[in-house]
């Protein structure tokens, strides 16, 4: 058993470094004199689904990971729940803006709401096409893209 020159590590002699990834050539010198004498070979493949020791962020999501898989955003629990009650109330009471309450938009849901209450329900039937297309929309989505549009980048209309 040698010591590993970058981390301490103890590790075999013509072996990769499990904590950094360092290749400790065989020899008998020391590892401190020998881990940079020359560059080391490319490392083995990691098995399938486990990162490489040596990587920086190991095990961290990356840009290329969809949105709402396990570590990256994942979605809350309650998100079905919430689609559903802001699809139905759009559908049902989108001329009132409830849907707009719904999901946390006061400034939107007050707007609708008093636009239909100070015009006599004139501003309502615009006010109420609009909810029944939002609520469409809502109860046609997924889940992470309910949650990634209108939960985390709060887009109150359409």
């Amino acid at each position: 058993m040698a010591s590993c020159a970058r981390c301490s590590t103890e590790v075999d002699p013509g072996t990769y470094c499990p904590t950094c990834g360092l290749y400790l050539e065989p020899s008998s010198q020391t590892s401190s004199q020998s881990a940079y004498s020359a560059p080391p070979p490319p490392p083995p493949p990691p098995p399938p689904g486990q990162p490489y020791a040596g990587q920086p962020y190991a095990g961290q999501p990356y840009a290329g990971q969809p949105y709402g898989a396990p570590g990256y955003g994942a979605v809350p629990a309650d998100v079905g729940s919430k689609k559903l009650a802001a699809g139905i109330c759009g559908i049902l009471l989108g001329t009132f803006g409830v849907h707009k309450f719904v999901l946390g938009y006061t400034n939107a849901g007050l707007i609708m709401l008093l636009s239909t209450v100070l015009t006599c329900g004139i501003a309502g039937v615009v006010f109420g096409v609009i909810g029944l297309v939002e609520g469409i929309i809502y109860l046609t989505k997924s889940d992470a893209d309910f949650h990634r549009t209108y939960i985390a980048q709060k887009k109150p209309w359409f």
